[in-house]
């Protein structure tokens, strides 16, 4: 059998089948290149692929009308809809108030706690003395700031004046306490 006659038989049993080519090709080969055998081979393929659609919108029917069965009417969905809205509602507005309490009231201990240390830091100070003679004398705070902002000029002034015979302390109410606090507990011991 010739390549022409093989396509000729193809196309023929494609239109006659309603199939591509392909499937029409696959047909034949299957049945050693008789019509007959592979329009029956066709044929049936049809027929299990046409009752497999039928089972499956079968199933699809019962499944459906089970689901319209089991499902609630539509002003019980709203219902459920509504509530779980307003406990939504509620729980965000308890969750925004708790935080605004929260962040608020932690900011607040945050001013508080800053407040405190600056205070500490005005009422002590930084001493700085050479053959007992006060020559410079700042509160602790205008120090830590200068460290902060002027940290590479601060600290080589200081160790200059360590070579220049400068002695640094630190003075104040808490630092007073402190001192007495440490001698008690050094003479305790």
């Amino acid at each position: 059998m010739t390549n022409n006659e093989m396509n000729l038989m193809i196309a023929e049993l494609a239109a006659k089948c309603s199939v591509t080519q392909e499937e029409a090709k696959a047909a034949l080969e299957a049945g050693n290149w008789n019509k007959l055998t592979a329009g029956q081979m066709l044929e049936n393929e049809k027929l299990r692929k046409a009752q497999e659609i039928e089972e499956v919108v079968s199933n699809c029917e019962t499944a459906t009308a089970q689901a319209v069965a089991d499902e609630p009417t539509v002003n019980e969905q709203t219902e459920k809809v509504e509530q779980a809205e307003t406990t939504e509602k509620v729980e965000d507005t308890e969750r925004t108030e708790a935080g605004k309490h929260c962040c608020g009231k932690g900011m607040k201990n945050l001013g508080d706690h800053i407040r405190r240390l600056v205070a500490c830091g005005n009422r002590n100070r930084f001493v700085v003395r050479r053959n007992d003679a006060t020559l410079l004398e700042l509160p602790v705070t205008v120090v830590v700031v200068l460290m902060l902002f002027a940290f590479w000029t601060c600290v080589p002034l200081l160790v200059i004046g360590l070579f220049l015979g400068c002695r640094y302390s630190f003075s104040g109410q808490d630092f007073d306490k402190a001192v007495e606090y440490m001698k008690k507990t050094a003479v305790e011991a």
